[in-house]
């Protein structure tokens, strides 16, 4: 496990949470080198595990909400984490003790780094996701009977909101709206938890498993990314055709790679929803929600999101296993393929398509 992220290590980190980010959570590379700037002006951000907090530490999940193709135009202000971490202090009346990323995967992975150098903050070494998903109530949270309420919000403005949902699915509808109301991006904390309550919620050793990915990655491609993170390569080819549409806060399409080499005459197609969803090939899945699916450039092996995929591109499209809570009953109800209005049950990565 690191013990702090540097300007050493965040870029490798940042590429493993895109690996993470399923094409989804924010492109990488706005959100990296903001956070390289806070670091080599406010040093290094401490990893910790939620087990080195005390029972009652306040601990903030936080991320971005909206559709990625907006966020790469869009950008943060920077002082997001700071309202939001001001915010909840209010409403609690102590200090927040540490940041934890509301989803690993992508930007979001990457973004809070800067509020944890700039606010003085550690960051947990655990997050509700394991990945991306496109909705809020797509967290471990919700499976572990988190209430999501107090929630809070800031845009790049200054405008700062606070929600009290009844529950996740209500939770999601509300935010949606003020992402929509934002301009199709903002920043949220919601999931407000004390550290005792953070171990039996959330997916541990995240931050490191992102950290070892990149660094996988970075010394052996591909091949380095399926040791660390298991899974399969599903095709090799040339992206032939995206639709791409941003609606209702979400950013929608279809990516189609027709293989080449080994794979020549394969044609696979990816459901997109902010992330990637299902892989069919021949009208057959083989993989989906919520295991990963990640298209990687074929030469770096490094992950392309759903904003940045253009006809063309030589990729590689990979499948890895999601957490295990996530396979229970009740994570495969929040977010299985059905949960996203898709027909057939949820096959594992390890037998889909075979």
């Amino acid at each position: 496990m690191p013990v702090q992220l540097d300007l050493n290590i965040i870029a490798r980190y940042a590429h493993g949470c895109a690996v993470l980010g399923t094409g989804g959570g924010g492109d990488i590379r706005i959100p990296l080198m903001i956070a390289q700037a806070a670091l080599a002006e406010c040093g290094p951000v401490a990893v910790i595990r939620p087990e080195e907090l005390a029972d009652d530490a306040l601990v903030l999940p936080v991320g971005g909400w909206g559709a990625p193709t907006v966020c790469i135009e869009k950008f943060d202000s920077g002082d997001e984490g700071r309202l939001l971490c001001e915010a909840a202090e209010r409403w609690f009346q102590r200090p927040v003790a540490a940041l934890m990323a509301s989803e690993i995967g992508g930007g979001n992975g990457v973004q809070l780094v800067s509020w944890c150098a700039r606010l003085g903050l550690p960051l947990i070494d655990a997050d509700g996701m394991g990945r991306a998903f496109p909705e809020g109530d797509m967290c471990t949270m919700h499976i572990a009977g988190v209430s999501p309420a107090p929630a809070f919000f800031a845009d790049e403005r200054g405008n700062v909101m606070t929600t009290h949902p009844i529950d996740a699915l209500w939770h999601e509808r509300i935010a949606r709206h003020l992402v929509l109301v934002s301009g199709g991006v903002i920043a949220g904390a919601d999931h407000p938890m004390d550290a005792a309550t953070v171990r039996s919620a959330t997916i541990p050793d995240t931050v490191s498993l992102a950290l070892a990915i990149g660094e996988a990655l970075e010394r052996d491609g591909v091949d380095g990314v399926l040791a660390v993170a298991g899974g399969r390569r599903l095709v090799t080819g040339k992206v032939v055709d995206v639709e791409r549409l941003t609606s209702g806060g979400f950013a929608r399409g279809v990516v189609t790679v027709e293989g080449t080499g080994v794979d020549a005459e394969r044609v696979v197609s990816i459901q997109v929803q902010n992330e990637n969803l299902i892989a069919s090939e021949s009208g057959r899945t083989i993989a989906c929600t919520p295991d990963l699916i990640t298209i990687v450039d074929a030469g770096t092996g490094e992950a392309i999101s759903t904003e940045r995929i253009r006809y063309g591109q030589r990729v590689t499209v990979l499948g890895m296993p999601c957490a295990d809570v996530w396979r229970t009953p009740k994570g495969l109800e929040i977010a299985g393929p059905e949960r996203f209005g898709y027909d057939g049950p949820w096959v594992p990565i390890e037998e889909a398509g075979l």
